[in-house]
């Protein structure tokens, strides 16, 4: 795949293709909605800094597609917990050890390919220790080495990070660019409004198990009017259950439950879903600003089934 093969970025695709064409090594930061071609466009300028061939047949391109490039590396919450020998579930922030490790393997010279590369994915994740402990490294990277930042929030970033890196924003894509991306990805056809433009959010649509929390979430959807606050949180639908989950289990909750509430704001009871898919959205935010998730969630359901 090209740079300008990525549907529906040209801004950071032109904004990617004139860094290369400067052949410098200043930290890139990728900014934007969820599962819109960050990573992906990360991953591709990975594979030209180090490709032999000039395309994808090459060992090198092959290798990082696989993710098994000594010299190429995506760091994540599941490469944290590889790493670290624990549950990927335990994981909620990128830690200093974490970073501190990867600053070194950048220091070393690369083992097979022309640059050492650090995708840093969510890193809106890193603790404020993680964060300043990068800093030297983001203001004097190696001549070798070349240091992409991913986030969908660029605002909770510190300062002194956004300031060593060069933005590059991203945005969700049109409904016609998700049809052409349906048709060149060859998936199953989907709703294209419930997937905001985003097509990582249509790739979990159509995962059978994304299809089994939307027939659960459908029907906590239609039971919210029945239901009273005891009972929702009785039945282990509020804090009792939240409690046990991550932050992201509970963040994924509350954006499958938008499916059903999008789907009435355009057909059933418009009127409700309208003022159902704000407080999902204020709840998502709250999730954003570490206030305690199983609170979050049972606090949404509370006012979702009152106001039903």
């Amino acid at each position: 795949m090209s740079l300008s093969s990525l549907i529906g970025q040209p801004l950071a695709v032109e904004l990617a293709q004139k860094w290369l064409a400067q052949n410098t090594n200043h930290p890139l930061l990728f900014f934007g909605p969820e599962g819109v071609g960050k990573k992906t466009l990360a991953l591709e300028l990975a594979k030209i800094l180090n490709c032999a061939t000039g395309d994808d047949a090459c060992v090198s391109c092959r290798k990082i597609a696989a993710g098994n490039h000594p010299d190429v590396r995506v760091v994540d919450f599941a490469w944290q917990a590889l790493i670290r020998d624990e549950d990927l579930e335990k994981q909620q922030n990128l830690k200093i050890e974490t970073i501190l490790a990867e600053r070194h393997r950048l220091l070393q010279s690369p083992l097979e390919g022309r640059r050492k590369v650090l995708i840093l994915d969510d890193a809106h994740r890193l603790t404020p220790d993680a964060a300043n402990a990068f800093l030297k490294i983001l203001e004097e990277p190696p001549t070798d080495a070349v240091i992409i930042l991913v986030t969908p929030f660029r605002d909770r970033l510190l300062p002194t990070t956004l300031s060593r890196c060069r933005p590059v924003r991203f945005r969700a894509l049109t409904d016609q660019e998700m049809q052409v991306w349906q048709q060149r990805a060859g998936v199953p056809e989907f709703d294209v409004w419930l997937t905001r433009g985003s097509p990582g959010r249509a790739l979990h649509l159509i995962r059978d198990e994304a299809l089994a929390q939307i027939r659960d979430a459908e029907s906590l959807w239609d039971s919210l009017p029945r239901r009273s606050a005891v009972d929702l949180v009785s039945n282990a639908e509020g804090r009792a259950r939240g409690a046990r989950m991550t932050r992201p289990d509970i963040e994924e909750k509350i954006k499958t439950l938008m499916v059903p509430a999008a789907r009435a704001l355009r057909s059933g009871h418009p009127a409700r879903a309208a003022r159902a898919l704000p407080l999902m959205e204020e709840a998502l935010q709250r999730l954003r600003n570490n206030v305690q998730p199983g609170l979050v969630y049972e606090d949404l359901l509370i006012t979702l089934a009152k106001d039903a």
